[in-house]
């Protein structure tokens, strides 16, 4: 409880930990999907794998640890050397995470991933078999049957199993369904995100009345079958985190005035480099193949990019509680006036 007071007040007057202490680690840009949503072709990044060299020198710097996630813009299950770096990081005391689009290359897969001492397996699905209007989220007939035999495998008490989704235009059906089945199949959370336009300004997404309408009805699903929803801009966890979250959310971070990613998260290219996000394969903070996590962490770089990061990051609003309107076309004269979600 106490801790739960002093990271809320830190968060609220954004006085950033020490250290991360959630890393991610882009093991490979690769992938056996090509979702529409997709931005890993976009970056103007090389798709390959991480080097298993970059991969130890990364690892061994972390020290303290950390939440790993596995994850970057690619499949990781299709890494050679995946199985290996979880057992590295595990051997180190980290607890290690996977996001992954349930596409199995092999069928020993499931039973690969069931051995190999994962604390967490995400799964990105939009939708859920029958019945599809997500034409450019994660979506395949073929990936329902790996992620109920992973449900299904694990041990009572062991990996922990969710969903992950996207919320598209005229799609809440979809994002309602997706619960349901999680619920049903004995998945732990559902986490719902929204879509990035950044690179794809056509791709559609409720407004923000609409996106917290379908937010009360996803959470009065979610309540009835019995599972976790997390929603970043309205509520996550359980128990009294969830109260306080619910409570507090608008005054994290100085009222927003601070990106809600960049509070305790780094992450980690496949060439060693740290930056703040996912989206910002250029924002070099530093590498970790010639200096440590905490020399980076702190740096006037990283600093600077909190103090001013919408230069950098436009309008960018997936980890902002409100939605931020985004850019006028020059020919506009006025922007479009989104409204604010209602306290």
């Amino acid at each position: 409880m106490i801790g739960l007071i002093k990271e809320t007040l830190d968060r609220i007057r954004y006085k950033i930990p020490l250290r991360p202490r959630q890393v991610q680690i882009e093991i490979t840009n690769r992938c056996n999907m090509d979702c529409p949503m997709c931005q890993r072709e976009d970056l103007g990044i090389e798709l390959e794998h991480m080097s298993w060299s970059h991969f130890t020198a990364v690892v061994d710097k972390l020290e303290h640890r950390e939440n790993i996630t596995l994850t970057g813009w690619g499949e990781p299950f299709i890494h050679p050397d995946v199985f290996t770096m979880i057992a590295y990081c595990k051997e180190r005391g980290h607890q290690v995470m996977i996001t992954s689009n349930g596409l199995f290359t092999k069928p020993s897969m499931v039973n690969d991933i069931l051995n190999s001492g994962v604390d967490s397996v995400t799964f990105s699905i939009d939708s859920v078999n029958g019945n599809e209007t997500v034409v450019e989220g994660h979506t395949s007939n073929k990936v329902y049957e790996n992620i109920e035999a992973v449900v299904k495998g694990r041990k009572p008490g062991s990996m922990g199993v969710r969903l992950q989704a996207t919320l598209h235009m005229d799609c809440e059906n979809d994002l309602y369904d997706v619960i349901r089945y999680g619920a049903r199949i004995g998945c732990d959370i559902v986490n719902v995100g929204r879509l990035d336009r950044q690179f794809r300004p056509n791709l559609k997404r409720p407004d923000a009345r609409e996106e917290r309408f379908i937010f009360l009805k996803a959470d009065e699903i979610a309540r009835a079958s019995g599972i976790q929803l997390d929603w970043l801009q309205y509520s996550v966890s359980n128990g009294l985190t969830r109260f306080f979250y619910r409570l507090l959310k608008k005054k994290l971070h100085r009222s927003g005035q601070y990106c809600l990613k960049t509070f305790d998260y780094a992450y980690v290219t496949r060439e060693g480099n740290v930056t703040p996000c996912c989206l910002l394969p250029n924002s070099k903070m530093g590498s970790l193949l010639n200096d440590s996590l905490d020399n980076i962490w702190k740096n006037g770089k990283f600093n600077h990019f909190r103090e001013n990061y919408r230069d950098t990051c436009g309008t960018c609003d997936l980890w902002t509680i409100d939605q931020v309107p985004a850019e006028p076309a020059p020919a506009t004269p006025k922007p479009v006036q989104y409204p604010v979600l209602v306290k």
